[in-house]
């Protein structure tokens, strides 16, 4: 296996099983979702996810001016802010980071006066996210589709009230509000 210099130092080779292979790429920041063509089902690669990409992708490059197709994306990015509930897209790094900058971003927020002023944090921060290449995408049938910066905001509003919710204690589920009461009626039995 011969290269010049250049393509040495940007070619790796790995060797392993297929976890540890995509552990390897994954601590490169290239992410391997589960439908990747890289991943084996029963032993063997996978092509449907990869067909899939492709015929998303011609679809998009072969759209015409005028359509009311939106353009859909088979793969989030790292920046990507994603739309869901399940537990891989709460962990996914776009989503993250856009929760580090809610953070960040929480007491100016909170001291607000009105919502015009919120409504202006929620744009700085889905602005920050833009400047990054990131996008706020849903899944749609096919594929993940951009939302417009209204809808985007909003999921920045909800992280920073699902942020307040958290840190003030604030649950609205009975059952967990009870045995939370139980807890302290206990306390206070063993403190007297």
């Amino acid at each position: 296996f011969f290269m010049d210099r250049r393509g040495r130092t940007r070619s790796r080779i790995h060797f392993g099983n297929e976890k540890h292979l995509l552990f390897q790429l994954q601590t490169y920041g290239i992410p391997i979702p589960d439908d990747s063509p890289l991943r084996q089902v029963n032993g063997t690669f996978s092509l449907a996810s990869h067909r899939q990409w492709l015929q998303n992708r011609q679809a998009q490059e072969m759209k015409v001016a005028g359509t009311d197709e939106m353009l859909k994306t088979f793969f989030p990015h790292r920046f990507d802010v994603l739309f869901g509930r399940s537990t891989k897209v709460r962990s996914h790094t776009g989503n993250l980071r856009a929760l580090h900058l809610v953070n960040l971003w929480q007491a100016r927020y909170d001291g607000a006066p009105n919502r015009a002023r919120k409504a202006e944090i929620s744009e700085r921060i889905v602005g920050i996210i833009h400047e990054s290449q990131g996008r706020f995408l849903k899944w749609e049938e096919t594929g993940w589709v951009e939302v417009d910066d209204d809808t985007a905001r909003d999921k920045i509003a909800h992280y920073f009230r699902n942020q307040r919710r958290t840190k003030t204690g604030y649950d609205t589920n009975k059952q967990s509000i009870a045995l939370k009461r139980n807890r302290n009626q206990s306390l206070t039995e063993i403190a007297v």
